[in-house]
């Protein structure tokens, strides 16, 4: 492409369609304090570098005079699309929109931003550019480090991954079902209302809708009496509500079966009624979650490959045994002898 100062040659076919201006386009990823920088006025034409108006300073004024802004001053980087500045006439209709951006370019002419085109599933990505630290404490003029580019999803997957391993879940509530104290020989349901969790990230410049999906549960019951005191499963469980079936093995859940040796074993003991009992006993659950993402306003997802795991933890509860009397009341109160 060439820019000419009557005029603009392009190839309609490098042209998807004019976005805004460079000024609002453009993306800053600098830690320094300072106002972003408008990169303006050049021409995309295959040169290395582009004009820029530059402010704010990597220094500032202290008691000693000038000194840094920080301990390390950052050189500035931006994402954004080089322009070309031509006047509007013939040459310019067929584009598909023109805009302008006053100041950008010299008086009498317009600032036209060319994208570039990509195909289906290939997403563009602007173009890098970067204002260094110069001796001074000032920043550079601009310097073009990438052109534009098409990505896909593959591109953005490394950056994804690292993005997920830090992404901050929150654990779901663990329930154990079953006003305390629970009781040997009963089935109790155990659940939890895990859900899918998102985060929208900005990867290479492109936004990015990460999302965290629970797909293993792993319950440990603190049972070491018990052959099957932890259970995986990809079931989240359910609760029981009046009405339904009485809870079985079928259920995600656990039943406590011994209690140990009471004066023997950690937090077994023997009630005034003579009733064995183990206290403290915390159930905890390990919930398993796998990472995959998209492109922000698209429908397609990539997975990612590894998991994350939270753990969530029951308040302290104790169990105890049940132990059988002959009465003469039903559960409803009537005699029975």
């Amino acid at each position: 492409m060439t820019a000419t100062e009557t005029g603009v040659a392009v190839t309609i076919g490098l042209i998807l369609a004019l976005t805004s201006s460079i000024g609002a386009s453009a993306r800053t990823h600098s830690a320094n304090t300072e106002p972003p920088v408008s990169i303006a006025g050049a021409a995309d034409d295959g040169r290395d570098s582009i004009q820029t108006e530059g402010t704010g300073s990597a220094w500032k004024q202290g008691p000693d005079g000038r000194e840094p802004a920080n301990d390390k001053p950052k050189d500035r980087y931006a994402r954004t699309d080089a322009v070309t500045c031509g006047t509007l006439g013939e040459n310019l209709d067929a584009l598909s929109g023109i805009v302008t951006a006053p100041g950008a370019c010299p008086e009498g002419t317009d600032v036209v931003e060319i994208t570039m085109p990509c195909e289906d599933g290939e997403y563009a990505l602007d173009a890098l550019w970067v204002q260094r630290v110069q001796e001074d404490g000032s920043y550079g003029d601009a310097e073009q480090l990438s052109d534009d580019q098409c990505i896909t999803p593959a591109d953005i997957a490394a950056q994804a991954l690292r993005e997920f391993k830090t992404m901050k879940i929150q654990a779901p509530e663990a329930t154990m079902q079953g006003n305390p104290p629970m009781v040997v020989n009963v089935h109790y349901p155990a659940y939890t209302a895990a859900a899918p969790q998102d985060r929208t990230v900005t990867l290479l410049g492109v936004p990015v809708v990460l999302r965290a999906d629970p797909t293993e549960f792993t319950w440990d019951f603190d049972d070491p009496y018990s052959a099957t005191g932890t259970l995986t499963t990809t079931s989240p469980g359910r609760p029981w509500h009046q009405g339904d079936a009485t809870p079985d093995e079928s259920w995600v859940g656990h039943t406590y079966t011994r209690l140990g040796t009471p004066g023997q074993d950690p937090g077994t003991g023997v009630d005034a009624e003579g009733d064995t009992y183990r206290s403290g006993v915390t159930v905890t659950l390990t919930t398993t979650w796998q990472g995959r993402f998209r492109v922000q306003g698209t429908s397609d997802w990539t997975d990612i490959p590894g998991t994350i795991t939270t753990t969530s933890t029951t308040e302290p509860t104790t169990v105890t045994e049940a132990r059988t009397r002959l009465v003469c009341e039903d559960l409803e109160g009537n005699a029975t002898c």
